[in-house]
């Protein structure tokens, strides 16, 4: 719940940065017909959610969907690992990556990078490189970080590939393939304008294995999926630390300023793509990212309904994790006493966030409110 409390927290910061989007209005606006809004409660995993609201589906701008939806993708990333693993496969993590500076236009480069990369998988050599891995399909994750922290290199967009292949390879046969597959990105990168990237920091190729432990604590399949939700490494900032960043300093308009340059590049991008046939090898259905958003909750009870006017009133005070938050710890007891605490809003009384905060705190310890 505490990540939740976060996640409501940042989507506020994008609502205002990003007011006339669909963000602005995920899990604010109610959808049309609805009787109420639902408060649910899921005793398996100590969590609590909405329904009868509005969901954007963005996997790049949202936090509460991108959750949502980056989980849904991490069981099917690793379903398919483990389905390729038990029939004596082998999977292999390939990172390309390209020159980039402060002064880059982040849709130029984007642009630049996908002609790049379109030629990179069409040429001849490349192709015989593939094959010689056995490799049957692959699983593209798309991701981008920035530097203003750290050398102040600008916007770093980068691609991870998933490759599912027969040939398991020892370090030297790896490392034949890597710079083998370099000399191909150098010169594709080069036509489309981008620069010749170093071999150290263009390429990267990986035993799917040490990846595996190599890649922080998310795993392999998160570093598929996860990209652009979590916490940035190396002095970069990834989309949602820019939210943070506003989170915690308002006067911080460079990061407000690059979230919605980041936005407004990615929208209708996918984050992760399956190669032809992949899916259906693994057994996996196709789901786009607004299904996945707007999917109920499995095993989980419906608590109680929210009025038109409680909503309001949540919204006002600005309540929307505090009531989740109190639903999964008390109920719906612990909801309707809060409730009936910030009714006055509608009267024009003012609630700071100390007074929420106060509230919340006894109502989380079981005690009424005087």
């Amino acid at each position: 719940m505490a990540l939740r409390v976060e996640r409501f927290a940042l989507q506020a910061v994008a609502r205002d940065i990003l007011p006339k989007t669909r963000t602005a209005l995920c899990l604010r606006a109610r959808i049309k017909g609805s009787e109420g809004v639902g408060v649910w409660k899921c005793e398996k995993h100590g969590t609590a959610h909405y329904s009868g609201l509005q969901t954007c589906g963005s996997v790049w701008s949202c936090p509460i969907c991108a959750a949502k939806i980056t989980e849904r993708r991490r069981l099917e990333v690793q379903d398919a690992i483990n389905q390729h693993r038990q029939a004596g496969g082998e999977v292999q993590l390939l990172t390309l990556t390209t020159p980039h500076g402060r002064g880059d236009d982040l849709g130029q480069l984007i642009q630049r990078q996908a002609k790049a990369l379109q030629a990179f998988f069409r040429d001849f050599t490349v192709r015989a490189v593939l094959a010689e891995m056995g490799e049957l399909g692959r699983i593209r994750a798309f991701e981008v970080t920035h530097g203003r922290k750290g050398t102040n290199n600008g916007w770093h967009p980068h691609y991870h590939f998933l490759q599912f292949c027969q040939v398991k390879a020892d370090a030297a046969q790896l490392m034949d393939w890597r710079t083998r597959l370099y000399l191909r990105w150098d010169a594709c990168c080069q036509r489309a304008g981008l620069g010749s990237p170093s071999f150290a920091h263009g390429i990267d190729l990986q035993d799917g294995r040490k990846a595996d432990r190599y890649i922080s604590k998310w795993g392999l399949e998160d570093e598929l999926t996860r990209g652009h939700t979590k916490k940035g490494r190396a002095g970069g900032e990834t989309p949602f630390d820019l939210l943070r960043a506003v989170l915690a300093d308002k006067e911080d308009r460079q990061a407000a300023a690059l979230f919605l340059e980041f936005s407004q590049c990615f929208k209708g991008k996918r984050q992760l793509s399956w190669s032809n046939g992949l899916k259906a090898r693994f057994n996996q259905a196709e789901k786009d990212d607004q299904e996945i958003a707007s999917e109920a909750v499995e095993d989980a009870q419906l608590l109680g309904l929210l009025t038109v006017q409680q909503w309001r009133d949540v919204l006002k005070v600005k309540a929307r994790a505090t009531v989740l938050e109190l639903a999964a710890a008390g109920g719906w007891p612990s909801v309707s006493r809060f409730l009936w605490f910030i009714d006055g809003a509608a009267e024009g009384v003012q609630f700071d966030a100390d007074m929420l905060a106060e509230a919340r705190a006894l109502l989380m310890g079981g005690m009424a409110i005087s």
